[in-house]
């Protein structure tokens, strides 16, 4: 089990945004919460989908329609997504939580993760795309 995963099968024992998790989240090396925030980060606002701008997103949704194919999101990000794209969008994230991550008096500078009330289903939602890219 990834480190990730098991920081995730503990905070779901967790009451959310309870003292408990403060202390849980606060109690993680800089680099197992920078990793919680990239996860939650990724799960809560998705991939960058910057192709949706692109000619060539229209004329491929403009060709599988006129072949009768309803096109999916995962039709799109298999055809201009790729891998090197979501790994460049995780590192991206990571390295700049990384960066700006330091403690005073025991507790994280940005404590925001703590107090999230959606954590859980957003770092679910985020390891399920790191999986995508491992």
């Amino acid at each position: 089990m990834s480190s990730i995963e098991t920081i995730y099968e503990n905070i779901k024992r967790i009451q959310v945004s309870s003292q408990q998790m403060h202390d849980y989240i606060n109690g993680l090396s800089e680099s197992d919460y920078a990793l919680l925030a990239s996860a939650f980060i990724l799960g809560r606002s998705g991939w960058e989908r910057s192709y949706e701008d692109s000619n060539d997103f229209h004329r491929f949704i403009e060709e599988k329609a006129s072949e009768g194919i309803n096109v999916d999101q995962k039709m799109l990000d298999d055809k201009f997504l790729s891998m090197a794209d979501k790994n460049k969008q995780f590192s991206i994230t990571h390295e700049y939580e990384k960066s700006d991550i330091s403690k005073a008096n025991g507790i994280y500078r940005h404590n925001w993760l703590s107090s999230k009330t959606n954590l859980i289903t957003e770092v679910e939602k985020g390891i399920k795309m790191l999986r995508e890219i491992q």
